[in-house]
């Protein structure tokens, strides 16, 4: 009798795992189908694309050997799209070198970010070496090639919408001094010459 209540406890459990095996699994195929069957909007993929594509350019700004800019511990990049607004927002935020800055007596500036706007879209710093006064070479046109150039590569958008969307691109900077526990905000639109 005892034997014979162990095999029905058996098979209990044994048709008990089978089902809900069995009904995972199905439902695991179903999760999948319905994600498989998503939409996804261009302009969010172009989204995504963009803002990683930010990500990896924000390297250009890591320590330098010898400085000849500010000094920045870490970087960071959002990019969210106001629908109620229809603007597509640009947050970067950039940590002066704590280690560097505690030493050195030094206050942010507005081409601070400009510079850090220059670094990471053109890869240019903008600005001449020794007098400091913005270099004249980095134009908006040529800030709107290179932009297009970089950020538009490979995707299927005409001219007219790379136009809107760029034009509908603001960008706002946040400059940290990590010892002042102050901070510089600067924005604008992605390719204006100077930010405010």
């Amino acid at each position: 009798m005892e034997i014979c209540k162990k095999k029905v406890i058996k098979k209990f459990f044994f048709i008990f795992f089978f089902i809900f095996f069995s009904s995972s699994l199905s439902f695991a195929e179903l999760t999948f189908k319905n994600l498989e069957n998503k939409k996804v909007s261009y302009l969010d993929f172009f989204l995504l694309k963009f803002e990683n594509t930010l990500t990896k350019r924000t390297q250009i700004l890591r320590k330098q050997l010898f400085a000849s800019r500010v000094q920045y511990s870490h970087i960071g990049v959002q990019v969210d799209n106001d629908k109620k607004n229809e603007e597509i927002s640009i947050i970067i935020y950039a940590i002066m070198d704590k280690q560097r800055y505690s030493k050195k007596n030094y206050k942010q500036k507005k081409k601070d970010c400009n510079q850090i706007r220059n670094l990471i879209f053109y890869q240019k710093h903008g600005y001449k070496f020794f007098t400091q006064k913005r270099d004249p070479s980095l134009s908006t046109n040529i800030m709107k090639d290179i932009f297009r150039e970089v950020f538009f590569r490979n995707l299927s958008f005409n001219d007219r919408e790379k136009d809107f969307l760029t034009s509908k691109m603001s960008i706002k900077i946040t400059i940290f001094h990590p010892i002042k526990k102050t901070e510089l905000t600067c924005s604008g639109n992605v390719n204006d010459y100077e930010l405010n």
